[in-house]
Formats: C-alpha cells, sequence, structure tokens
C-alpha cells in the first residue's frame, strides 16, 4: 500500500512540476513567434488541459501525502523541513488557485507564466527538501 501511494505521489508531483518546466523553458519560448490572434487560441486551450491536470494532482498529492505522512515515516511530525515542505506546497497550491480563478478564468494570460515561475521554484525548493530529509 505504501509503496503505490508513494508511486502516484511521485507521478503526481512530477507531472505538475514537469508541466511547469515544460511551460517555461520550451513552450513560452516558442510561442513568441505564432500571430496574437492564434497565440491566445493556443494558450488558452493549453492551460485549460493542463489546469485540470494540476487540480488532479494537488487532490492526488494531498490524499496521498496524508497517507504517507501517517504511513511512511512517523518522524515527520517532528521534522522541522517536512513542515517547511508543508508550507511551500500551502503556498504553492494558493498561488496556483489565484492563477486559475483570477488569471485564467478573467482571460489575463499575461501574468500567468512569471505565477508559473514562482511555483516551479517553491518545486525545487520542495525537491531539495526531501531529498534532504529522506
Amino acid at each position: 500500500m505504501i509503496r503505490s501511494l508513494l508511486f502516484l505521489h511521485l507521478f503526481f508531483a512530477t507531472l505538475w512540476v514537469g508541466g511547469m518546466a515544460y511551460t517555461l523553458l520550451f513552450l513560452r519560448p516558442s510561442l513568441k513567434s505564432l500571430p496574437e490572434g492564434i497565440k491566445q487560441s493556443f494558450v488558452q486551450n493549453l492551460y485549460r488541459r493542463f489546469f485540470l491536470g494540476v487540480w488532479l494532482s494537488i487532490l492526488v498529492l494531498f490524499i496521498t501525502g496524508f497517507g504517507l505522512w501517517h504511513g511512511y515515516r512517523k518522524d515527520f511530525s517532528s521534522n522541522f523541513l517536512f513542515h517547511l515542505k508543508l508550507l511551500l506546497f500551502a503556498l504553492m497550491v494558493l498561488n496556483f488557485a489565484y492563477i486559475y480563478f483570477f488569471q485564467y478564468r478573467k482571460g489575463k494570460f499575461s501574468a500567468i507564466p512569471s505565477l508559473i515561475a514562482i511555483n516551479f521554484v517553491f518545486a525545487i525548493l520542495i525537491y531539495l527538501i526531501i531529498s534532504w530529509i529522506v
């Protein structure tokens, strides 16, 4: 059971973080060559699909994270770095909620990459923390 939870946790974390990396490092620079009308439609469809995956990832990460917290390592409750990881995850979720409800749903696509970059930095910090405490 723990291995299944760990697999799902890692898979959905990779889905979210990999999507951010793809968006920032590959897609965004490539979009500069497209005409504005085509770019707007393409980005809107892309974000719609990606953000659905992010919402699913948040749900799965929360559920599997809770299961791993109570079943994988009991000492996480007393580990400062683990609590820092939880704080960073909460900030990522809040930032994504802002992106989704106040940028994407209102059609304000220009600020989204900068906000995704903030979450990408938080994710890198989480990976560093996890590599230190596991």
